[in-house]
């Protein structure tokens, strides 16, 4: 099983839940409703942990579909821990382009597969403007994420003064928002640090402002995530945010997902995870409610008046953040439902919806702002 696919299914428990308020664990997919790799026909996209920023439809695939199986054939044949020779070994033939075509056909979500792809790309080439333009967003900026891992661990003592300029870069810039490109940027600190977080967050130092750096930070951890599933599923308690130096927001979008299906294991339900956010300290409450918010998207989508069941608990800071947590990502898939949520709230918690709904991911002004930078 692929670490995507595995993560998942590892925290479905806590995601079925979440969608049942308290009634126990419901069986079904995952964070994205797929228990399998696809969606049933004419079902609503849900996000998964993976789609930090989502995309459209692929692309028609345009390969050659026999090349392709044969491709998959290979792919499927072997191990994971041998799969990027195979890529490697097509990207000649197929193609960048060829090879997400197969991919996005039996991965939809295809996000580590396209870690790989773009690992095994940029080695083959080292044409980073070529190979950046071969993956544009697919496997939701899987590949890219992948590219910039692999040009990363190139020239460790220039590493820094590429992370301060790399998302200035035309080449960068015709395919990705700034927001995306840093929080590429934390997928490869993460990778070439050896999962070292408070190295990988110092490099995240270099993307600039701090909204940017907490942006960054959000990938650090989602590749964290991706990488130590297994380790992080198997604890009971809040590693690693429970260490994270600053920016412990960016650890819990991740975390309460891991948080869900540990209760959701135990019978409990959303009321639980709300009461082990209020039991952090004051400072970083906040921080667990955004991860609340981001776990609880797929929820909201399907019943727009749950947002005040997740977000209408604890201190003012940590309603604004689970809200944006939630509509951020939600106005990314369908902003006029985004705002249909934000007629759920009153006062200023509709304002800072509204907000989020006009931002969508990744902005550098926005209320509360302050509070994503807080560590422990």
């Amino acid at each position: 099983m692929t670490r995507s696919r595995a993560l998942v299914q590892g925290v479905a428990l806590g995601i079925a839940f979440l969608g049942s308020a308290g009634t126990g664990p419901v069986p079904g997919g995952g964070p994205g409703g797929r228990a399998a790799d696809a969606a049933p026909a004419g079902a609503r996209p849900t996000p998964s942990v993976f789609d930090e920023h989502p995309g459209g439809v692929a692309a028609a695939p345009r390969s050659d579909p026999a090349l392709r199986a044969r491709f998959l054939a290979e792919y499927q044949g072997v191990p994971a821990d041998r799969r990027r020779t195979v890529l490697a070994a097509y990207v000649p033939t197929l193609g960048v382009a060829g090879i997400l075509d197969a991919l996005e056909a039996k991965y939809p979500t295809c996000h580590d597969h396209a870690h790989e792809l773009g690992k095994a790309a940029y080695a083959a080439t080292h044409d980073l403007p070529g190979v950046l333009q071969a993956c544009s967003t697919r496997c939701v900026s899987g590949c890219m994420h992948g590219v910039l891992m692999e040009a990363f661990a190139e020239q460790p003592q220039t590493l820094r003064a590429r992370v301060a300029t790399l998302c200035d870069d035309p080449a960068m810039r015709r395919i990705h928002k700034r927001g995306d490109c840093v929080h590429g940027v934390g997928h490869g600190v993460a990778y070439v640090s050896g999962y070292d977080m408070k190295r990988a967050l110092a490099l995240c130092e270099a993307v600039g402002e701090r909204a940017y750096q907490f942006y960054c930070a959000s990938g650090a951890y989602m590749q964290f995530f991706m990488t130590f599933e297994a380790k992080v599923a198997a604890r009971s308690d809040h590693y690693p945010c429970d260490e994270a130096p600053r920016f412990a927001a960016a650890c819990y979008r991740y975390e309460v997902f891991f948080i869900a299906a540990r209760l959701g294991r135990q019978g409990k339900g959303l009321p639980a995870v709300i009461a082990e956010c209020l039991a952090l300290p004051t400072r970083v409450q906040p921080a667990c409610f955004h991860g609340l918010g981001h776990a609880s998207v797929g929820m909201v989508m399907q019943s727009p008046a749950r947002i005040r069941e997740v977000c209408e608990q604890g201190p003012e800071a940590a309603q604004w953040l689970c809200i944006q947590g939630v509509v951020e990502k939600l106005a990314e898939l369908d902003q006029p439902l985004a705002l249909r949520v934000c007629a759920e709230l009153q006062d200023r918690r509709a304002d800072v919806c509204r907000e989020a709904a006009r931002n969508k991911l990744y902005a550098t002004r926005k209320a509360g702002l302050e509070h994503y930078f807080v560590g422990y």
